[in-house]
């Protein structure tokens, strides 16, 4: 599932291959490339940045093509005549330039629009946990200023602090022994400072990984994640599993560790 470690690493790949090259052809089956992807040919690839679960690719001539993989997108780079590893159909945009194929195969959010528009777009996000430069107090008081309804609504929120997805809450929430489903009204100051320090350690950790882990050990990579009815690593209770959240996400938590929703 992509979250911001996964996009900061897709950002790295694309980075490494395109940029300084020359755009030569869009394609792909987004209506943002049908409207606006010929705008792209001929730019030269300026630079590429993810924010939170965000990635960036900027043109030159002030245009960028912002893509969001939510729970099904992905990123793949090829050479000229290489065969894909996807169907062509899940293609909605691809990127070509003399030396690379960039494709964003099942991507359901792209845009490609000059970029003031594109950064209007995510001035909302909050400090991103996988930059170099991460403000912390900003974090610490967005997370104070929130009003989400629980728990699990605050470490998903993107304008509190960008990058956490599904697996990430109910990492977080298990490894600081707080209720997902919990009134984040109720937390104390050293509850919210756990929370931005927990987050950031996660994210920095597993952007560097080519595969996401939070319990150290990558032959059992996950505390919670995907394990429902299976033994809490900590105490031996059944994990359990839910819809927690405003919308109702699916979330994982120990019953014991953590109490129940």
């Amino acid at each position: 599932m992509p979250e911001g470690d996964s996009i900061y690493r897709a950002a790295r790949l694309l980075e490494h291959r395109l940029v300084g090259e020359e755009v030569i052809s869009v394609n792909g089956s987004h209506r943002a490339v049908a409207g606006y992807g010929r705008r792209l040919v001929g730019r030269t690839v300026d630079r590429i940045e993810n924010r939170g679960k965000h990635l960036l690719i900027h043109f030159s001539g002030d245009w960028t093509a912002r893509c969001h993989l939510k729970m099904t997108g992905s990123w793949n780079v090829y050479r000229p005549g290489q065969a894909w590893t996807k169907e062509e159909g899940a293609a909605r945009f691809v990127l070509t330039t003399p030396d690379s194929v960039a494709v964003c195969f099942a991507a359901p959010d792209v845009d490609i629009k000059p970029t003031p528009v594109i950064e209007d777009q995510i001035a909302h996000l909050g400090p991103d946990l996988t930059a170099d430069e991460f403000d912390v107090e900003e974090a610490l008081r967005r997370v104070e200023a929130s009003k989400a309804a629980t728990v699990s609504d605050l470490l998903l929120d993107q304008s509190v602090m960008a990058g956490v997805g599904n697996v990430f809450k109910s990492e977080i929430a298990f490894l600081l022994g707080l209720n997902p489903a919990g009134d984040p009204s109720l937390l104390t100051s050293a509850d919210r400072a756990a929370i931005v320090e927990e987050a950031r350690r996660l994210l920095m950790v597993n952007r560097e990984l080519p595969r996401r882990v939070t319990t150290g050990d990558r032959r059992r990579p996950y505390y919670v994640y995907g394990r429902n009815r299976q033994g809490c690593r900590r105490c031996r209770s059944r994990i359990r599993s839910g819809n927690v959240g405003d919308p109702p996400r699916v979330t994982y938590w120990c019953p014991t560790c953590q109490g129940t929703p």
